[in-house]
């Protein structure tokens, strides 16, 4: 997988189980999962076990990425905050998380003196857009806003023609805007693509609730003609490759300012 020496992208994988200290270098706990924003491919917060530290062991607690940064050569995370705001902090029961709503997780962000990431608020005309196409903004986990790396790895992709086409391998996340760079799509056989991985924007891809899939919006002869990387061999990812990546499928680099809408197979 990618370089961990001085990375601006990890997985979520990699990142998951990484050990968290303060300023003072002691040792809060660890991340426990990454809840990503369907809508956008945002991390909208990391989970965060204190392992007993200040006496919140017995409860999980959501923190806006934005409070962390990435200690490269200790594999930790530096978490940003004061030892009396983590005390006073509402956690939650590991067995009883949340269901995530943008309202809920604003009043988080803003205990942190975080601003919320999706503010200032999209116009009326794209939101009318984004609940048609994810069906609304239920916060019931049969239309969800938020799920975790962890429930979405593995999950099936299909293709417009409903044909099985492979699974989710892993999300890259772009430690500087806690975004999700690009899926790793394996292609189970589809196309004679099997022994391959292939990175491909999240934009491209989306959820179907109900089947525990997500649809992918990419002709099949893009498909059989992308540059995919060996399993064993992934690759080191930086903006340069990356633009190259979400340029070959139709899609501006999410860095930039504006969509390409004239991406394959769009009419």
């Amino acid at each position: 997988m990618a370089n961990r020496d001085n990375p601006d992208f990890l997985s979520a994988s990699t990142i998951k189980g990484d050990k968290v200290v303060n300023r003072e270098g002691e040792d809060l706990g660890k991340i426990e999962e990454l809840m990503i924003d369907l809508h956008n491919g945002r991390i909208g917060y990391v989970v965060l076990s204190f392992g007993g530290f200040l006496g919140l062991g017995d409860k999980l607690f959501a923190i806006p990425w934005q409070a962390f940064k990435l200690r490269t050569h200790e594999h930790a995370f530096l978490l940003d905050i004061l030892k009396e705001t983590l005390e006073k902090a509402e956690g939650f029961d590991k067995d009883n998380w949340p269901v995530t709503s943008h309202e809920w997780l604003s009043t988080v962000y803003g205990y942190y003196g975080y601003q919320p990431y999706w503010q200032p608020r999209v116009p009326e005309e794209a939101e009318s857009q984004r609940m048609a196409r994810t069906g609304g903004t239920s916060s019931y986990r049969e239309s969800p806003d938020f799920l975790s790396a962890g429930t979405l790895k593995g999950d099936k992709v299909v293709n417009a023609d409903g044909e099985d086409i492979g699974k989710i391998e892993e999300f890259m996340i772009d430690l500087t805007d806690g975004r999700i760079a690009y899926v790793v799509l394996s292609f189970g056989g589809f196309l004679g693509l099997g022994d391959k991985l292939f990175g491909i924007p999240w934009q491209a891809f989306t959820l179907m609730p109900h089947e525990h899939a997500f649809l992918l919006d990419v002709p099949k002869d893009v498909l059989k003609k992308a540059e995919g990387f060996d399993k064993n061999n992934w690759p080191v990812t930086n903006r340069e490759w990356l633009a190259t990546v979400y340029s070959y499928y139709g899609y501006q680099p999410y860095w930039q300012t504006q969509r390409i809408e004239s991406r394959p197979g769009n009419i």
